[in-house]
């Protein structure tokens, strides 16, 4: 866009924005939308090295077809094609460009006499032209053309008329006006320069299209200029007669390929011909200086690798982060990678001295004194890694089954933590499960099923991991019963027959800490984030199918999501895994769910008092009923198995005693009826 001369201080500017690339851009006042071209080199070195006098020529060959062939006068925009070159150093904000305004050089010098002011040359007139420039230039005319014709009154007319350029041949020709009206005709064009009585740039090509294509030897030109009012300044718009070379025939033809030369790359600010080079860096604010280079990172990845990846969506997932030591510390530290913005820890512990040179979010100083709450610790290190990222740390202990409360205010407190913990979980899209105990990954399982939440647990051993994503929530009925879930992927508790249970209860040291190898931990948190990318990425998001039933594998730009990964250092090897829904689930059945949307905080005490009320509500107490009544069934059919053989090798043994020599197995078909009873 070229916005017509307001100012007498400074010149209008040629404006390249986001509506630069919009076909529809809105016509404003005074505001000419020009075409262009934009050269973006991936590389400062092919920046340098691109050959710019073939590319302004290019385009000055367009611009001269668009002369000869008529299309110019059609949309005398096309006069005023420019080109820009550039290069952006997207990590340090280094940007080189270079923009060309082809100039056609006429065969010989256009000579123009001394100009005079619109208001001084026609006088009584001069309101008249200025009102008709300023209707041609309002908002909402069929053109916004910077070049038109201004045509004197005819006919008993008493006002001026602006026509657009391909009205000149009947002009011409006396049948859109009289005859004699043709001479005094204007040719009008919207001026960005702000130097007294010189035109700017826009005005050169448009002068060749008028001797190469109505035969002129000479014409009245008018510079427009607007007052900062936004309307036609008969003062500052000067009028001038200009004399123009003859055009030689061999530049008329169409099929000739050589045409007038062109120049036109624009100084840079020492008056050389040189690109311009505009660094950002020092001028940004660092945090926006950070930002942009996180995202920048993200944006390399579709780029370069997957076209659909929508870097967005998992920027915006708000993510809570169950849990802030070896895992907690290595998933968020990932889950910046990605861009996430909203990160949340939940942990009720403090930073000991052992935390830091495994734990990445936490320094010495973090363990003096006591220690520090690990999630507001973890938090304010995140905020110190990223400032962009909005992240909190709450202190709360989750309750859960076995770990009763002694007194009616402990219960209280749990009480009230259940309510935080859920409300916690409703916010945010995503849970990640990484406490050290499996009964305090119960409670978080449940709300994300409740919740239809996308839950991630990552657990690790001495030297094995296993990372997996939770399935949708379990479909029910009215009535709360599971409806066909056959389809549905498993919790983290859909492979227990037992109900989870105190498991800290005399442990050792040992037993109580998790002693695991080093590298473990960020290698299944990365995983863990991972996973989840998968899962945002996919259409089908928390109910994303396994690798195994996915009918379209190319429907995420990451591709299939696993269910299980389960991965051991001892072998370095790893392998994905899946496992559907267990209908007496513990956590994510449909008869746990809906007893705590039903009963909320009086079911859970329930669980925590006595987990043996899960293994009834779920059927598993009468599944291991009848498993150890079927066990006991099989020790006393193997208990009489053992009998009868113990009977009959001892009949065996008495027949052979007194059997004559030879006749050993044989001689009647007592042997027989005893094997096959046997």
């Amino acid at each position: 866009m070229v916005w017509a001369m307001r100012y007498a201080e400074v010149p209008s500017q040629l404006q390249l924005d986001v509506s630069s690339f919009q076909a529809d851009a809105i016509a404003r006042q005074g505001v000419h939308s020009v075409p262009g071209q934009l050269c973006n080199f991936n590389t400062v070195e092919s920046f340098k090295n691109c050959d710019k006098t073939h590319i302004l020529q290019r385009e000055g060959a367009r611009i001269w077809s668009d002369i000869i062939s008529g299309a110019a006068e059609e949309r005398p925009e096309l006069l005023s094609r420019f080109v820009l070159l550039s290069h952006g150093d997207l990590k340090h904000y280094v940007f080189h460009y270079w923009f060309g305004f082809p100039a056609l050089k006429p065969p010989a010098p256009i000579i123009a006499a001394a100009p005079r002011s619109l208001a001084s040359a026609l006088q009584e007139e001069a309101a008249l032209v200025a009102s008709a420039c300023d209707e041609w230039l309002r908002p909402g005319q069929v053109s916004n053309a910077p070049f038109w014709l201004l045509a004197p009154p005819a006919g008993g007319e008493s006002s001026w008329r602006a026509l657009p350029l391909s009205a000149w041949q009947q002009l011409s020709s006396g049948t859109g006006g009289s005859a004699g009206a043709a001479g005094r005709v204007l040719l009008a064009a919207s001026d960005p320069s702000n130097m007294p009585g010189v035109p700017g740039w826009p005005l050169r090509n448009l002068l060749l299209l008028v001797a190469t294509r109505w035969h002129l030897e000479q014409v009245q030109v008018l510079c427009v200029r607007e007052s900062r009012t936004g309307r036609v300044d008969p003062e500052s718009s000067f009028l001038m007669e200009v004399q123009l070379p003859d055009i030689p025939e061999a530049w008329r033809s169409q099929s000739d390929a050589a045409g007038p030369e062109a120049v036109g790359w624009q100084a840079n600010a020492q008056g050389k011909l040189l690109p311009k080079v505009m660094d950002l860096g020092p001028v940004m604010s660092p945090h926006q200086l950070a930002e942009q280079a996180v995202d920048l990172n993200l944006r390399l990845m579709r780029w370069r690798a997957a076209p659909s990846l929508d870097t967005a969506r998992m920027s915006g997932t708000k993510c809570l982060l169950l849990g802030a030591g070896t895992l907690g510390c290595a998933v968020a530290r990932t889950l910046l990678a990605w861009g996430v913005r909203h990160i949340t820890f939940v942990d009720s512990s403090t930073v000991s001295f052992s935390n830091p040179v495994r734990q990445s979010l936490y320094s010495f100083n973090d363990c003096l004194n006591g220690g520090r709450p690990k999630a507001v610790a973890a938090s304010e290190a995140l905020e110190a890694i990223f400032p962009s990222v909005v992240s909190e740390g709450v202190e709360l202990s989750i309750p859960m089954p076995g770990h009763p409360p002694v007194t009616e205010q402990q219960a209280d407190i749990m009480r009230q933590e259940l309510a935080r913990l859920d409300a916690l979980v409703s916010s945010h899209d995503a849970v990640f499960l990484l406490t050290d105990t499996r009964e305090s990954r119960w409670l978080p399982a449940v709300l994300a099923a409740a919740h239809g939440k996308v839950a991630v647990t990552s657990a690790v051993g001495f030297d094995t991991f296993l990372v997996m994503r939770h399935g949708g929530p379990p479909p029910c009925d009215a009535d709360g019963r599971s409806q066909d879930a056959s389809h549905r992927l498993g919790c983290y508790f859909c492979n227990d027959v037992v109900a989870p249970v105190n498991s800290t209860r005399d442990r050792t040291l040992d037993q109580q800490c998790t002693v695991a190898r080093p590298g473990l931990a960020p290698v299944a948190g990365a995983l863990a984030v991972e996973l989840l990318a998968a899962v945002v990425q996919h259409p089908q998001g928390v109910n994303a199918p396994p690798p195994s039933s996915d009918t379209n594998p190319d429907a995420s730009p990451l591709g299939p999501v696993p269910h299980m990964i389960r991965g051991q250092l001892s072998g370095f090897s790893q392998v994905c895994m899946e496992g559907r829904a267990f209908s007496q689930c513990t956590a994510c059945s449909a008869a746990v769910v809906q007893q705590y949307k039903e009963h909320g905080w009086d079911f859970i005490h329930s669980v925590i008092k006595s987990p043996a009320a899960l293994e009834q509500l779920t059927g598993l107490a009468q599944l291991q009923e009848e498993a150890a009544a079927r066990w006991a069934e099989d020790e006393d059919e193997e208990a009489q198995g053992v009998e009868k053989t113990g009977a009959v090798q001892k009949q065996e043994g008495e027949g052979s005693a007194g059997a004559p020599p030879g006749d050993e197995g044989g001689g009647g078909s007592g042997g027989d009826e005893d094997w096959t009873e046997l």
